[in-house]
């Protein structure tokens, strides 16, 4: 066989290699994405309950019971942006310090950098920004308890009137087709926007019911405005996994089909240089048949 129908077979099964390893990681984001949902989908509910409570007992009792509900005028803003570990994801990391440049740049206060993921932090140093604090954290292994420990740190920071305000700036997941960069700002809680979210959230299935609180409202919205946090920080690394999980798997099937539409027309040049090949051989035969004559 000629060299170039070698060397044609050879780059044939280079890339059935190659895509053999991007199916395999499709595979795996479906199935992760699948796992994430579930989790999602189990959230969901007590995170979008806890936040109308929130929004209307701080409308009720008013925002000078407690620091976490009180607006303030200049100062900080911390901003944890919410990026992956892993690449092979398409333009997720890519579109997401996009918007965070964007997002900072928009507001002419003094900032703070916060990155939660390798990717993120790798790619806003080459871009020449400072970052104030890396989490060294696997995103994707965090779970409630650590969200929860990432919100009393950004929570005790408010307090102690280190920053002015908490935003969150991740890649919101409306559904499986349609995901998108979002900035958040989670401190001070505003009451409206709560009951505006939970209102379209809710599509007013419990407008007008009244409840019975003990031992009073503001006790409650004391215990609940530390757990809301919580849930806001958790929801975002959830979501921001869900929308990695995504890009990765349309990804990886981009690839995949890019690879038969290569491997075919691979398959063709083979068969062409092959025939080629063949003829080439007849005729040499031919040629060697017609001198011995």
């Amino acid at each position: 066989m000629a060299k170039g129908t070698k060397e044609l077979k050879q780059r044939i099964t280079g890339v059935k290699n190659i895509q053999q390893i991007t199916r395999a990681m499709e595979m795996e984001a479906t199935q992760k994405l699948k796992r994430l949902q579930s989790r999602a989908d189990a959230a969901r509910p007590f995170a979008g309950k806890i936040q109308e409570m929130v929004g209307r007992l701080a409308g009720s009792v008013g925002r000078d019971l407690s620091a976490l509900l009180q607006e303030r005028e200049g100062g900080v803003t911390a901003n944890l942006v919410i990026t992956s570990d892993k690449g092979m994801c398409g333009g997720f990391n890519a579109n997401m310090v996009r918007f965070a440049q964007k997002t900072l740049r928009a507001d002419d206060e003094q900032q703070k950098l916060y990155v939660l993921g390798r990717k993120g932090d790798v790619l806003l140093r080459a871009r020449g920004w400072s970052i104030d604090r890396k989490y060294d954290d696997t995103v994707e292994k965090m779970g409630y308890d650590r969200a929860r420990a990432l919100a009393k740190e950004l929570v005790a920071e408010f307090l102690e009137g280190k920053v002015n305000r908490v935003r969150l700036v991740y890649t919101s997941f409306l559904s499986s087709a349609r995901q998108a960069p979002a900035a958040v700002t989670i401190l001070p809680i505003d009451p409206a926007s709560l009951l505006s979210d939970a209102a379209d959230a809710d599509a007013g299935q419990s407008a007008g019911r009244e409840f019975i609180i003990e031992p009073d409202e503001e006790a409650l919205l004391r215990s609940l405005l530390p757990k809301f946090l919580e849930v806001k920080v958790y929801s975002a690394i959830l979501e921001s996994l869900a929308s990695e999980f995504t890009a990765r798997r349309n990804a990886m099937k981009q690839a995949t089909d890019a690879a038969d539409d290569i491997i075919g027309a691979l398959k063709r040049q083979y068969n062409r240089a092959r025939q080629e090949s063949i003829t080439s051989e007849l005729l040499e035969v031919s040629s060697g048949a017609e001198a011995l004559k």
